[in-house]
């Protein structure tokens, strides 16, 4: 029996989503923030309607009324120190940018975007009465986690605008306003929210979404997400993390889908892009990294190749990269350093393309991404 209070918001993540819920992957396309001040969630009815048929005598012969039906819900956000990437992510404002390319505010548009929206996940404190209860056997040594109990509401809204703004001898806030929409393609989602086991183990949602779903709220052992550093949008990468056999709605061979969600590169980590140009047919390339040598990588090394030949390095350690993409040539390959590495502005590797044969004037490029570093 899931008891809980509504009570004490602590964290809000945001994650742009296309208008059927699909997570969309991007630079700047999700954020966790704790500035805000309050959520209001109210649903709206179709109501219903009378049907009444009187006779020729005046008496009602067919008495019946339609069902009541929830439309939507209005969704409104009081904001409070927030990064301005958030005010983009929600309504597609263009950031104001200065001299530097620093985003210092925002700019409004005409335009109310609507074929976008975001996933809004929240998560509130508050101690309900069934959060320890006794245990039966010593399996409970076995979870994880910190005891505690966090309620989490998840919807999906649109067409947010920017509400009043007063300035004033008083504290000033943002409000945003909205309306949800359904989502089925957020399926089960690209986070682990929810226990799937009994060691509490962080998992996506047991069951996805459904196709007129709006509204999901519950109980979860599962903390919120740390905020994201300096509450800057990071990048969201669904298809260079749910490969195989992490996929996220299942695979071409009828591969479940994953229950625990692959974890995003580190917010703030800088991204660099291997292409090779010119359609070699053979031979190999190396990288150097921060003045290390990688040994020899195939002109059509997958990205896992990529990854282990840079793993091999005295200066990067297993986890310190990621790299995503397809094989080359034909497929950049993207890699992005985390570990030791997450959130610095890190030496941009040089490639060294000597090696390869055939094709027309063969050469790898390695070019910044995004460079590391809030």
């Amino acid at each position: 029996m899931a008891v809980f209070p509504v009570v004490k918001g602590t964290k809000l993540r945001a994650t742009k989503i296309n208008n059927c819920g699909l997570p969309q992957s991007g630079p700047a396309n999700y954020v966790v923030t704790d500035g805000w001040v309050s959520a209001t969630i109210s649903p709206v009815f179709q109501e219903a309607e009378e049907l009444e048929q009187r006779n020729a005598e005046g008496r009602v012969c067919v008495q019946d009324r339609t069902p009541p039906e929830r439309k939507y819900y209005n969704l409104t956000f009081v904001l409070c120190q927030v990064n301005t990437c958030l005010i983009t992510l929600f309504s597609s404002w263009a950031q104001e940018l200065d001299w530097d390319g620093n985003a210092v505010g925002f700019r409004d548009q005409r335009r109310v975007e609507s074929d976008y929206g975001v996933a809004l996940e929240l998560w509130t404190g508050g101690r309900s009465a069934n959060d320890c209860p006794a245990p039966a056997t010593d399996d409970i040594f076995a979870q994880t986690g910190s005891g505690r109990d966090y309620g989490y509401l998840l919807t999906f809204g649109t067409e947010f605008v920017l509400g009043d703004v007063e300035i004033g001898a008083q504290v000033s806030t943002l409000t945003l306003t909205g309306i949800s929409f359904a989502a089925p393609q957020w399926g089960r989602g690209p986070w682990n929210v929810v226990p799937i086991d009994g060691s509490n183990t962080a998992g996506r949602l047991i069951t996805p979404i459904g196709e007129d779903e709006q509204l999901v709220v519950l109980r979860t052992p599962i903390p919120p997400p740390e905020t994201t550093p300096g509450g800057e949008c990071c990048p969201l990468d669904i298809p260079g993390t749910f490969t195989d056999p992490d996929f996220y709605f299942g695979g071409p061979l009828g591969e479940p889908a994953a229950d625990v969600a692959p974890a995003q590169a580190a917010c703030g980590a800088e991204t660099q892009r291997i292409t090779i140009a010119g359609t070699p047919t053979g031979g190999t390339f190396t990288l150097t990294f921060n003045g290390q040598t990688t040994a020899a990588i195939a002109y059509n090394a997958a990205a896992a190749a990529v990854q282990s030949a840079l793993e091999a390095l005295s200066n990067v350690d297993p986890g310190d990269v990621l790299a995503t993409g397809g094989a080359l040539p034909g497929t950049p390959v993207d890699v992005t350093f985390t570990g030791q590495y997450a959130g610095q502005n890190v030496p941009q590797m040089t490639a060294d393309d000597s090696g390869l044969i055939g094709g027309t004037d063969p050469t790898v490029t390695v070019t910044t991404v995004t460079e590391g570093g809030l």
